[in-house]
């Protein structure tokens, strides 16, 4: 990078300050806003909102949390094994103004506002994003008890941030915003796309007697390969757990955060199931619905049903409008579940062969538009993170990324 100043990060800040979680319901002296969470970077990032809480927090003090456009939060407890904390999420105007009403960070988390007359805020957060991809940081976490913390202060008073021209900030700013633009703007119409398959069905379906749904559909219950077998795990087949089905972007199962090998799946009940099987979460988070998009196996907290006489795309709409009345019938006093008696009790249409094939025909479109705009994005998310590091570094000219990311959009 040409011209390049290195600034110590706290000295690109007007202001930080730790979230509030506040409290569950009004009450005197406290005021509502929407609270986001770590667990709702992913989703705001996106654009999709409908997860954050609303809290009550004080309102003496609560005005000094409200978040501002171009603000980037940064989780500062919780992490995983092999995950650490410090994500970050950038604030935009677009975000602030999805919310109907005043928006703050969770306690977990705090609010970064960057001086944008010492640096551009946006290219700021991609730094941010590159710390985090690069591993960076790791070397700012502490574990006493079973919270990782991410120690900001330490982490703010030694980071050093170079800063190239504020023209070529802002370039790389834009570069990499626009990928994340058009992997929102394809969700936005993979998202659309979806809720008019959701109308389209109950069109035909209200039209038809119903029978319990275990008359037409044959739930497949999943299981875990034994642990401490290393020849099971680390292999070729996605293994879907709950929390893979509940992340799937709009209904559609793309990745898995864990994979087993074709050994596991011979000796296990973690049976390799076929794109268009669906799948259920019946344990903890019960009554999400997703559908593979690839060869996918599945864990116990999940059942599958496999496209036969209900053709695919009718089978995924089929599962999904039944698990609305799934969510009265769990039981357990640990978690949450649905067992295969359940199915004997809910209830979906019976459709004429001759409507589930002209139905399906109609959802299959639909379903292959929605399919073809996240394949998209996953390739754009691709690049985005190949380009990170080496506008970062220095490695890429802008000009040479504004192309490649010309090309891909």
């Amino acid at each position: 990078m040409s011209e390049t100043k290195i600034t110590v990060f706290r000295d690109l800040l007007t202001a930080t300050k730790d979230g509030d979680w506040g409290k569950g319901e009004s009450q005197q002296g406290y005021v509502p806003a929407y609270v986001i969470r770590g667990t709702d970077f992913a989703e705001v990032r996106r654009g999709r909102i409908a997860g954050v809480p609303i809290r009550y927090l004080a309102k003496k003090t609560v005005h000094r949390r409200f978040l501002r456009a171009d603000d980037i939060l940064i989780e500062t407890a919780g992490g995983s094994r092999d995950r650490p904390t410090g994500r970050t999420v950038l604030i935009s105007r677009e975000i602030l103004d999805a919310f109907p009403g005043d928006v703050t960070c969770a306690s977990f988390a705090r609010f970064l506002r960057v001086d944008p007359v010492v640096a551009s805020p946006r290219y700021v957060y991609w730094y941010l994003q590159y710390l985090y991809a690069r591993g960076d940081m790791w070397t700012h976490q502490v574990q006493h008890t079973g919270v990782a913390r991410f120690q900001f202060t330490r982490f703010a008073e030694t980071e050093e941030v170079p800063l190239p021209v504020r023209a070529e900030q802002d370039a790389i700013a834009a570069v990499l915003g626009a990928l994340d633009d058009k992997i929102a703007v394809n969700e936005r119409i993979a998202t659309t796309a979806d809720s008019m398959c959701d109308l389209i069905f109950q069109s035909r379906a209200q039209q038809h007697a119903s029978v319990p749904m275990s008359q037409l559909l044959h739930p497949i219950l999943g299981g875990t390969p034994n642990r401490k077998d290393e020849s099971y795990w680390g292999g070729n087949v996605p293994w879907a757990s709950a929390k893979d089905v509940v992340n799937a972007t709009v209904g559609v199962l793309t990745s898995t955060e864990e994979h087993i090998t074709e050994t596991a799946t011979q000796n296990s009940r973690a049976k390799t199931l076929q794109p268009g099987s669906v799948v259920l979460t019946a344990r903890g988070t019960v009554g999400a619905v997703a559908r593979m998009a690839m060869p996918t196996a599945i864990n116990q907290s999940c059942y599958a049903f496999e496209p036969g006489r209900m053709p695919a795309a009718v089978l995924f709409h089929m599962v999904r409008s039944a698990s609305k009345s799934m969510l009265g019938m769990a039981h357990g006093t640990v978690f949450s579940t649905v067992n295969m008696k359940t199915f004997d009790h809910v209830e979906i249409p019976d459709l004429p062969a001759d409507l589930l094939a002209s139905l399906n025909g109609e959802l299959a479109s639909l379903h292959q538009l929605i399919l073809s705009h996240l394949q998209e994005s996953r390739q754009l998310a691709t690049l985005r993170d190949a380009l990170l590091p080496h506008l970062m570094s220095g490695r890429l000219r802008v000009k040479d990324a504004e192309k490649l990311v010309e090309d891909a959009t």
